[in-house]
């Protein structure tokens, strides 16, 4: 139950914006508890209203839709109609985003501009209304209870490069931070300096949780376990952001003594699937997005990998449907033991451009344990051709040769014997403009990836 003094500061601040996240929380708290069949026909209706106004009010859902033969109105009887409608990419959106703008008067007074970290070089700009962003904050609410928080109680985010942007938008924010007793600290700066820093500033705060990259939160337990901070109790973690890797998340809990909840979501479709209690994969917020694990444009058989395409249910003033964001991900079968009956991602594998492939089609790289050895501080891996491997590593003196030959031995077991691995070792390896840290990434062209048969086509 949200605190007296915190719930009147949020009804303030709802009160100054127009905004109405209690209530979406309410509601997301009530609904995540229907049955399957109850939570899929809430979701439908929601993609029945949204495919309707984008048809009214939106210029490229509207011509998108004749040219497919698609009416809204068919959604009602045929559920498969929705797949007439052609999927949209980033780059499609970036060149084309005047005509997804809503034409309707009303919406776009609330409409606020936004643009993605572009952490592959192809920043996005796209704007959200009201609906949307009191969606998205109820629905990162709604997860964090997941773990026993309460709202209200103090917790803190490790995200970005903290307070930026216009001083009318730092001044909601800084409203939005005391109504939810939230602390907001950088998180583009991981030195041990900053993190001292960082600990001296969250401990008088005692925060219940701490929310922030899967890089950031290891980096913090390593750091933790160097320093000895032994008084720094959490009830538990939150990863976001980017893929969190097994030896991570056993880093992060062994040292803090706490859960990690591992969350999926991007900045453009705000959060799409989280772990419950129970970390049985990750449950799909149904109610804010409808999702599809595709092969090219196909669905997966079951079990399998493919790409993520979502529609969020929320954002009228800039609607994405069938966005394909470019990640690998893998559903899960079978009802959660926690209750909830919302379908389930087993697990995100990663973006598509951090994949690597194999000269016999296969994709690989989901798991880097390899690389948790003495003498080295940081590593990137780089897939230049189908046969070719870049290592950088930001090693000490402890590194030994032998460290290096097991790591090539390790690529060339996963990537095919053929494969030729190189070596760089620099300084550090930079985080992106918004905090985040690629372990792996794929710099293979379309016409390499075709001499594969992996999932893009």
């Amino acid at each position: 139950m949200l605190p007296p003094l915190h719930r009147d500061v949020l009804r303030l601040y709802q009160r100054a914006t127009g905004r109405r996240i209690l209530d979406c929380f309410d509601e997301l708290v009530r609904t995540q508890w229907l049955g399957r069949d109850e939570l899929l026909a809430l979701q439908h209706s929601k993609l029945q209203r949204l495919v309707e106004y984008a048809y009214q009010y939106v210029p490229h859902y509207r011509c998108a839709f004749d040219q497919a033969g698609f009416r809204p109105a068919e959604l009602r009887e045929d559920p498969a109609s929705f797949f007439k409608i052609p999927i949209v990419t980033k780059e499609y959106i970036r060149d084309h985003s005047d005509e997804f703008i809503t034409t309707d008067p009303i919406v776009r007074k609330t409409l606020q501009k936004h643009t993605t970290s572009g952490t592959t070089g192809e920043p996005l700009v796209f704007w959200e209304d009201n609906n949307y962003r009191d969606h998205v904050t109820a629905d990162i609410l709604r997860h964090l209870t997941w773990c026993g928080w309460r709202l209200g109680e103090p917790h803190a985010y490790l995200w970005g490069h903290g307070s930026a942007g216009a001083l009318s938008h730092r001044l909601r924010a800084s409203l939005m931070d005391l109504a939810l007793n939230r602390f907001v600290a950088a998180g583009h700066l991981l030195s041990d300096d900053h993190l001292e820093a960082l600990t001296r500033q969250i401990r008088p705060y005692r925060p219940r949780l701490l929310f922030s990259f899967a890089s950031a939160l290891f980096v913090f337990a390593q750091f933790a376990h160097r320093k000895r901070l032994d008084n720094v109790r959490l009830l538990a973690m939150y990863s976001s952001g980017e893929v969190l890797y097994p030896y991570q998340r056993k880093v992060i809990e062994e040292t803090f003594g706490c859960p990690v909840f591992d969350r999926y979501g991007t900045l453009e479709m705000g959060g799409i699937a989280c772990e419950c209690e129970a970390h049985a994969g990750m449950h799909i917020s149904a109610e804010n997005c409808y999702v599809e694990v595709l092969d090219g444009n196909e669905p997966v058989r079951d079990g399998q990998p493919g790409e993520i395409v979502v529609t969020n249910l929320n954002n009228y003033g800039f609607p994405f449907i069938r966005y394909r964001l470019a990640d690998v991900v893998q559903e899960r079968s079978g009802e959660c033991s926690c209750g909830r009956q919302s379908p389930r991602l087993e697990h995100v594998q990663g973006r598509v451009v951090d994949i690597f492939r194999t000269a016999r089609g296969d994709y690989v790289w989901d798991d880097l344990e390899t690389f948790e050895v003495p003498g080295i501080k940081q590593y990137q891996v780089v897939q230049k051709a189908l046969d070719l491997v870049l290592v950088r590593l930001a090693k000490d003196d402890r590194l030994q040769q032998t460290d290096l030959e097991n790591i090539e031995h390790s690529i060339k077991k996963t990537m095919g014997s053929e494969t030729q691995v190189q070596f760089e070792f620099p300084d550090h390896l930079p985080r992106t403009s918004a905090g985040k840290y690629r372990y792996a990434y794929s710099e293979l062209s379309a016409p390499q990836l075709d001499r594969a048969s992996g999932l893009i086509h």
